[in-house]
């Protein structure tokens, strides 16, 4: 598995791609608002299979929430 933070300039999205063509699960981090262009990347791509979907509370509260998806290639 391995794991990829996401941030605002959305070069996680080509780690992600690349990725996913060697057929590994992967582990999205975001944080902030960042987690919506996630959520909504994900959606629209019927070719990725989520197998968990997680949220929680960071320790340092003003960053708000954080999210975990793990993905993978779906078959």
């Amino acid at each position: 598995m391995v794991a990829i933070l996401c941030r605002r300039d959305g070069k996680w999205k080509q780690q992600l791609e690349e990725r996913l063509k060697n057929g590994e699960i992967v582990s999205l981090l975001a944080i902030g608002n960042v987690k919506y262009e996630v959520l909504a990347y994900l959606n629209q791509r019927k070719d990725i299979q989520i197998f968990r979907l997680e949220t929680k509370y960071l320790k340092n509260r003003r960053k708000g929430l954080g999210l975990k998806a793990v993905v993978r290639k779906a078959p």
